[in-house]
Order: structure tokens, then sequence, then C-alpha cells
């Protein structure tokens, strides 16, 4: 499957790449800038700064690294 860079779009979605179809883990992209974004984990408030995020042809993301990582409420 293909990945291509991309730069997240802020308010968006997205679905991170996973080998196990049973879990499925959504990430808010908070905001975006110079390659980097900061983007949020939708059930644990896990928010941290990804680096090099890729899409996959069916739509779902990685990152290469990721920092400054810490939880914030969600609610």
């Amino acid at each position: 499957m293909n990945r291509k860079r991309i730069t997240p779009q802020p308010g968006k979605v997205y679905t991170l790449k996973s080998n196990n179809s049973i879990i499925t883990s959504l990430f808010h992209c908070l905001e975006a800038q110079s390659g980097v974004a900061v983007m949020q984990n939708l059930a644990s408030g896990w928010t941290f700064k990804a680096h090099g995020v890729g899409q996959y042809d069916d739509g779902e993301i990685d990152w290469d690294f990721s920092t400054g990582g810490h939880f914030e409420d969600t609610q």
C-alpha cells in the first residue's frame, strides 16, 4: 500500500494505521504547520506533535515520530 507525506488538516479526525483490525485509534488534528501536526487521541486525550505524517491509500495515517506528548482533558 502506498504512503504519501501529508500535512493533516486542522479540525479533521484521522484513523491510525494498525495491523489489528479490532482496535481503531482516532486522532483529531488540532493544528498543523511546517510539517508538524498537533494531534490528540480522542479516547485518551493524549496530545502530541506528530512529525512526518503519512497517509495510505485507504486514508489511514501514521507518523515518523512524535514529541511533547501529554494528557489533556477531553471533556
